[in-house]
């Protein structure tokens, strides 16, 4: 088909024009830094979750649906499989164990998605690992200032940030990556607005579903791109339209800041504002697990110590991971677990950590978790609501003997605010890839990935774990 461009300057095309023209060897070196540490944090997870039941009947829904024929590979498996395929077992591992980073100010989980579509077509097209750089941040910033067009937070109307935002980020990121033209780039955001999707319903009975919301945007990114590639057409006003996505979505017609994903493209960077998790679970609780421990090991509290505790949240968080109280306490899998405030803080405070063992099935049942979540009640913290991008938490402690513990987080670790430096990221790193690959392996991949630059072929990197 005969490429056709319009005559109205509209969002996607102010963007896609920034994306085709912007010099990338004039990017700052902490953004560069930034995008490679996340990278090499999103890899870990994918490699941590590898294993996981769930990952596997994910791979066999693909062999079934797909044939698993084709020429692409997820980051761990052996065996070839269609580019959309591997994108989805891409985004299944980043996702399932709620361990991918997230821009706290719009809930989106950037990183994962966007590296879950580029990761096999970087290997499909003996792609370089600055190929690779440049694709993921152009992807993740646009994701993240996508995410800030809108006032009213994705969950609060039924919807899943992370995977209806998500398949935008990772076309624009292939669409860097295929170095398609503004036209090109119009027309796969447009497709892109028919396939986004992700409905919420599992947080209310924590079935499997959002964990392959990732993967499922991933995927649907690889199918957009590829019909722009043979010259089908996508809406050119998708954003901003008389039939708008954002209209669309948002049926309550909030004031919608179109301008924030255009204003200071290349000068201000908001994948400086995404944080690594610490801890696997919605990150909304990760500051009430780093206050939680910190009494635990200041203090040396005791379950059996323990009469109530207190934690304060920002109000808007009540409905995902408070209410209903008596779901939130018996959570009924491990990844309902991770969306829940009371036997999170329970699991911190009795067994002192919150690693990629987290949630096991024996700690949703163990009696001594189950007696401290009960313990647990949540208040609001108008401070916290006051300022969307900061992480507040406050755990308050009522001992037995009368005694009040309490303890504040500002900023939860890995924000602007309060960083992790690159030796966090590695430290996290390595404890997720072990007991998966060797620790030689590790430390070969985690070096590439630090110096991702200088890979001549991304997918190189990654056929060494596959044996």
């Amino acid at each position: 088909m005969q490429e056709r461009r319009s005559t109205v300057p509209t969002l996607s095309a102010k963007v896609a024009e920034w994306m085709t023209g912007f010099p990338l060897d004039t990017v700052p070196a902490d953004v560069l830094e930034n995008t490679k540490l996340r990278i090499l944090d999103v890899v870990g997870v994918m490699i941590a979750s590898s294993r996981l039941d769930l990952v596997s009947a994910a791979r066999r829904s693909v062999a079934e649906s797909d044939g698993g024929q084709g020429s692409a590979f997820s980051v761990t498996d052996a065996a070839p499989s269609t580019p959309a395929s591997a994108a989805f077992i891409n985004g299944v591992m980043s996702a399932v164990l709620e361990f991918d980073d997230t821009h706290i100010q719009s809930n989106i989980h950037p990183t994962g998605v966007v590296l879950s579509a580029l990761l096999p077509e970087c290997e499909r097209l003996g792609l370089s690992g600055k190929n690779l750089l440049d694709a993921a941040l152009i992807g993740s910033e646009l994701l993240c200032r996508l995410g800030l067009v809108s006032p009213v937070r994705m969950h609060e109307v039924g919807f899943h940030p992370s995977s209806v935002y998500g398949v935008f980020g990772a076309v624009w990121g292939l669409a860097h990556l295929r170095r398609f033209s503004v036209e090109q780039t119009v027309h796969a955001i447009g497709t892109a607005a028919s396939l986004s999707a992700g409905s919420i319903a599992s947080f209310e009975d924590g079935t499997s579903t959002k964990t392959l919301h990732i993967g499922m945007a991933a995927s649907s990114a690889i199918r957009a791109v590829a019909l722009a590639n043979q010259g089908i057409s996508g809406p050119y006003p998708v954003f901003e339209g008389k039939f708008g996505w954002f209209k669309s979505y948002f049926q309550s017609k909030p004031e919608f800041r179109f301008s924030a994903l255009t204003d200071e493209l290349g000068e201000r960077w908001e994948v400086l504002n995404i944080a690594s998790k610490a801890h696997p679970c919605a990150y909304t609780m990760i500051p009430f697990i780093a206050a939680a421990i910190e009494l635990r090991d200041a203090h040396g509290v005791k379950p059996e110590d323990v009469d109530v505790i207190y934690c304060d949240i920002m109000p808007r968080s009540f409905a995902t991971v408070c209410e209903p109280v008596e779901e939130k306490r018996r959570p009924r899998t491990s990844w309902h677990g991770r969306i829940s405030l009371q036997h999170t803080v329970a699991e911190a405070l009795v067994l002192g950590r919150m690693d990629k063992d987290a949630y096991a099935p024996e700690s949703l049942v163990n009696p001594v978790i189950n007696a401290m979540a009960d313990k647990v009640i949540h208040r609001p913290d108008l401070l916290a609501a006051h300022d969307i991008s900061r992480s507040r938490a406050t755990v308050s402690v009522r001992l037995k003997d009368g005694r009040e513990l309490s303890h504040a987080i500002e900023d939860m670790p890995g924000t602007r605010r309060n960083p992790v430096a690159r030796e966090g990221y590695l430290q996290k790193f390595r404890a997720n890839v072990r007991g998966v690959i060797s620790d030689a392996a590790g430390q070969e991949l985690a070096t590439a990935l630090l110096n991702l630059e200088e890979a001549e072929e991304i997918g190189a990197l990654f056929r060494k774990l596959r044996g």
